[in-house]
């Protein structure tokens, strides 16, 4: 039902306008305040540290002075008390004179107050701490009051389809205000650094800290007044929104006015439709009332609980990044750096962290809010940072080596970026969206305060909660605590929590704000009301899977695959077309796809030798250096990861916004990433491990996208006859992506050799390795961005699936003229049949439904074992890799050689293999799997990498000797024949093909995923298996040894076979 206010024309005009320069002009407007508030409120981070060594300094003490436990918790709290109370304050001031009366108020108040802050003086420490806080509180109270008032406005400004992205993109330029606090702070440092050159602590204590010091920290509080002056006169400029000004105010004309101006049309003030709103007593209740509490009380609920969880998780995390920028050798021991290099040391972590993990989080939201919805994005925001947590919580002794530090920052960094792309973003979005214009600031102050009081018991609750059990551990000041893993795993329950608080908010994507909060609406009942009576069945719907009545239908049509969708001529059109021009277009422009992801995935075996010689060289040690046991295996297992969490994120975006769509965006990020990787600048081999970790990652999450959809598109373009030789096709690119990355080793090696002519690593180890060397690696990862950059424009050029947009978009004409161009012939849209079919109900079964697990429940079971059991295989045979191609002859000792000599070694042996058995395995595969079918070809490879896998296992001693690895080459290589030739190839085809067009791209990524968890099993779960009974490599436990770990896998790929 629609409400009448929604049919005022100003507001009507408002929900449906076009995205205009006013929507840009009020994000940046709105979002310079926002880009102020994160300035002022973490800027004081950068200078805690110089502050304890100016005035809290300890003659004769080892370390610089630090401020006391109970002064740097008000110096770094007391503004996050001041905001909560802004928050409220300025809430309720915002629904009572307007947004724009009080929006002036406290922009004022946070330039008045940063430049107070500044001004901070004082004959003695408490004097100026003092003084400090008092005006850091009333900057707080000022930024308190920007987040109701702004995500308010900005809510009310904005039309229906992209208000969450606008919101949202307010709420973005925090991260901006981080980061420029961050490059300011770098700036002044610098300035003063070089123009006042003093030695470290350890030399000097006091000459460490130049009186000039005491200048750095008050430019770097009052700078931040600058943005926020600069934005004072637009603000006071912009009208009061229509919303408050026809539905608070009740002043109709006025809000058709000011609105005609910005939307530059004529408008009626329609008086005679507000006065009639006003006399209705559902729309006159108050937030002290049982209708408010009727109709938004578990809403109000909902957006404090989560907003309140959130910042408990999000400031917390605060605790562990003094240990991570040590870690990674972001900042060294405060005793070896001057006062004035600290705080460059600092303001350079933080812009790194803001710049890797907080503004993509940001903007992810950003662009996807209004495509997945607030509801996913939060609920797998919450989700993904309760498994984290966790992952932290429960092996905790395991993180706590120096070994394994690395892998820390990973999970930190991604518990970090699903809080920014997840719960940070939508509880500001939500609560401006879901109640009452007369309320709505009130409620979003309400509970933007409940998330302010969260973030303080977050960042000093846990604080005091973190220290050890044991007194003589807990840190100066700080009483004992239940020690930082049962923090952890507090930290993953209230995680959890959040989860579930998820489901008392309602989903705003689409509606209007009056839809959702149902003022003027004559039975009382807005969306939103509606929702809540619901809440009770969302959450039983989380618990188990909803159970869905069976149709009449009978077997044989349940069991079809296509259901239906044949009778559409454009679908028919498709099935029975003759190989065309536009399949091998197809084909290139996925196919290229899976070039790249070979190349990206598999050219870091091809330098990781050459990492271990740059940055982990031993002088006087016999070997070149190696990468460490836990470093070559993040380095190497990190896109796996990423590729694991890609194929089942963009699988099931496919489904829901569309292949096309999303085909892009998987494209962007490996071409962004594959540069990246190669940047991954540092003084420090941890920090450029980290950062090379941590963008191949993200490679691999792109890669991941790639499979679900380029499988999808090519299955939904191609005929019946020839489509398992279409999607084989694109899959073989693979092998192509994998020798030509070889090659490209090879020439860029061989380049570098004839320039660089360095002695073998045994007669100079020095000498052996040049400077140069590092460009190798960066030039070959960074390569993998030229395929994909040169396939981005005919991505964008193709149209939709013709399948997607009948049987998902249930737009046949679309369908219909995109075929029709693309086949050159004439197709009639057949809306009337895809109606008929879209009115049955067996054809809207869901991913969780019992219907689904009827039809296709054994078909996703097949298809993720199979996938997971023969990765688990496949990748396990790069165990033996260096074994055979010893044995051959390819690989002399690296002793031998020098660093790019050993680079053009492993190029020329992973070359060859991709020649001699990849390749000619994938394209067996496209030749015959139209003729043999899926399933022989699929059986036939599992038996036989079952029977040379048992071949190599049970004579293993037979193998070991010199004499005999010839034959041990023989079998190795026909193995990996039989694997391409065979279930590698199927287990990609089958899945794009036996599912329904809605829930295809999902069920291609639920089984892409399976299969990549086994590649992660296969590479590094044997890796450990098959370690000598006796003795072990360096850096590894002992295992069950190669033989018994030979027939496991045989046992494996029985399995598979069954």
């Amino acid at each position: 039902m629609e409400s009448s206010s929604g049919n005022l024309q100003v507001l009507h005009a408002l929900d449906g306008a076009k995205t205009q320069w006013y929507h840009f002009t009020a994000i940046v407007i709105a979002g310079m305040g926002f880009f102020t508030d994160a300035y002022d409120l973490f800027c004081i981070s950068l200078v805690t540290k110089l502050l304890g060594r100016i005035y809290y300094h300890k003659e004769g003490s080892l370390k610089p002075g630090s401020l006391p436990p109970q002064v740097s918790a008000a110096v770094n709290g007391v503004a996050l008390v001041g905001t909560l109370a802004g928050q409220l304050f300025f809430g309720w001031l915002g629904d009572k004179l307007g947004r724009k009366k009080v929006y002036g108020i406290t922009l004022m108040l946070m330039c008045l107050c940063s430049i107070a802050s500044g001004l901070s003086f004082g004959s003695h420490p408490k004097g100026v701490m003092t003084t400090l806080c008092f005006f850091r509180f009333w900057l707080g109270f000022g930024i308190g009051g920007d987040y109701p008032l702004s995500a308010t406005i900005m809510s009310e400004y904005s039309n229906k389809k992209t208000r969450g992205g606008f919101i949202a993109a307010v709420f973005a330029m925090q991260g901006f205000g981080i980061l420029g606090g961050g490059v300011f702070a770098i700036m002044i440092a610098s300035i003063f650094n070089s123009r006042f050159n003093a030695p470290p602590y350890e030399v000097d204590p006091i000459k460490s800290t130049a009186p000039e010091a005491d200048y750095v920290w008050r430019i770097v509080l009052m700078v931040g007044a600058l943005p926020a002056l600069l934005t004072y006169y637009w603000r006071m400029k912009m009208p009061e929104t229509a919303r408050f000004t026809a539905l608070v105010a009740k002043n109709a004309e006025k809000a058709a006015s000011d609105m005609s101006k910005i939307l530059q049309v004529e408008l009626e003030s329609e008086q005679r439709k507000i006065d009639e709103s006003t006399t209705r007593s559902g729309n006159s209740f108050g937030l002290f009332s049982k209708e408010f509490c009727k109709r938004h009380g578990l809403h109000l609920l909902g957006t404090t609980s989560t907003w309140f969880l959130l910042d408990i998780a999000f400031y917390s995390q605060n605790l562990f990044q003094k240990d991570i920028f040590s870690a990674i050798g972001w900042i060294p021991p405060a005793k070896t750096m001057n006062a004035i290099q600290e705080v460059a040391r600092i303001a350079r972590a933080q812009t790194l962290i803001a710049l890797c993990s907080t503004v993509p989080g940001y903007w992810f939201t950003v662009f996807l809010i209004d495509k997945m919805g607030r509801f996913t994005i939060q609920l797998i925001g919450f989700t993904m940072m309760t498994i984290f947590m966790f992952v932290l919580a429960i092996p905790y002794n395991y993180w706590i080596h120096k070994e394994n530090n690395i892998k820390f920052v990973i999970i930190y960094s991604l518990t970090f970026f699903f809080a920014n792309f997840g719960p940070n973003a939508t509880t500001f979005v939500v609560p401006a969206e879901i109640f009452p214009a007369r309320l709505r600031a009130t409620c979003h102050g309400i509970s933007a305060a409940s998330g302010k009081l969260g973030a303080i018991v977050g960042a000093f609750g846990f604080l005091y909660l973190a220290q050890s059990k044991d007194p003589a551990k807990a840190d100066a000041g700080y009483p004992p605590g239940i020690g930082v893993k049962n923090s952890l795993i507090v930290l993953g329950v209230i995680n959890l929590l959040g989860t579930l608080c998820t489901f008392l908010v309602p989903e705003s994507k689409g509606k209007s704000l009056e839809e959702m909060s149902g003022e003027n609406e004559g039975d009382g009942k807005s969306q939103a009301h509606k929702s809540q009576l619901l809440i009770v069945q969302k959450l039983a719907v989380f618990m188990y899977v909803e159970n869905y009545k069976r149709s009449n239908e009978n077997d044989k049509k349940a069991e079809r695959l296509t259901m239906a969708g044949d009778q559409l001529q454009v679908l028919h059109a498709l099935d029975l077309a003759k190989t065309q021009w536009y399949h091998f277009t197809a084909i290139i422009i996925a196919g290229m796809g899976f070039f790249t992801d070979a190349y990206d995935l598999f050219c870091i075996s091809l330098v990781t030798k050459l990492l271990g010689r740059i940055y982990y060289h031993i002088d006087g040690s016999p070997t070149p250096g190696v990468l460490p046991a836990n470093v070559a295996a993040a380095v190497n297992g990190v896109a796996f990861c990423g590729t694991l969490t890609g194929q089942l994120f963009f699988g099931w975006l496919g489904d829901k916004l569309g292949r096309k769509k999303v085909y892009g965006m998987t494209l962007l990020i490996m071409v962004i990433c594959s540069i990246a990787s190669g940047l991954s600048f540092s003084d420090d081999p941890k920090a450029v491990m980290i950062t090379l970790c941590f963008f191949r990652f993200w490679l691999g999450f792109g890669i991941g996208g790639d499979y679900p959809l380029s499988a999808t598109i090519m299955s939904e373009y191609a005929n019946k006859k020839t489509r398992g030789a279409f999607i084989g096709a694109v899959f073989a690119m693979q092998g192509f992506g994998i020798l030509v990355g070889g090659i490209f080793a090879i020439i860029v090696s061989a380049s570098f050799r004839a320039k660089y002519n360095v002695p073998p690593y045994i007669k100079d180890e020095f000498r052996s390795t040049p400077h140069e060397a590092d460009y190798v690696w960066r030039i070959i990862l960074m390569f993998g961005a030229v395929p994909a950059a040169l396939t981005y424009y005919w991505r964008m050029k193709m149209p939709e699936t013709a399948r997607y947009t009948a049987l998902v978009a249930k737009n046949a004409e679309k369908a219909a003229t995109d075929m029709a161009r693309v086949m050159q012939v004439d197709i009639e849209a057949d809306q009337e049949k895809l109606e008929q079919f879209t009115e049955k109900e067996s054809n809207s079964f869901g991913l969780f439904t019992k219907e689904f697990l009827r039809r296709h429940g054994l078909h996703l079971l097949g298809t993720t074992t199979c996938w997971f059991l023969l990765d688990i295989a496949f990748y396990s045979q790069n165990l033996f890799q260096k074994d055979v191609f010893s044995a051959i002859g390819w690989i002399p000792k690296a002793n031998t050689m020098s660093a790019i000599e050993e680079v053009f070694r492993i190029a020329r042996a992973q070359t060859l293999i991709a020649l001699c058995s990849t390749v000619p395995g994938y394209w067996f595969t496209v030749a015959l799997i139209d003729r043999m079918g899926r399933f022989k070809i699929q059986l036939m490879g599992f038996t036989m990498m079952t029977i040379f896998m048992f071949a190599l296992a049970i004579p293993y001693h037979h193998w070991t000797e010199k004499k005999n690895r010839i034959g041990f080459v023989v079998m190795y290589s026909l193995t990996f024949f039989f694997a391409n030739f065979g279930p590698n190839a199927t287990t990609f085809i089958v899945p794009a093909e036996i599912f329904p067009a809605r829930l295809r791209s999902t069920c291609h990524g639920i089984s892409a995923a399976s299969g990549k968890l086994g590649a992660i099993v296969g590479a590094f779960g044997f890796l450990y298996l098959s370690q000598d009974k006796h003795k072990a490599e360096p850096g590894y436990s002992r295992g069950i040894g190669v033989k018994n770990t030979l027939i496991i896998l045989g046992v494996v790929n029985l399995l598979g076979a069954l």
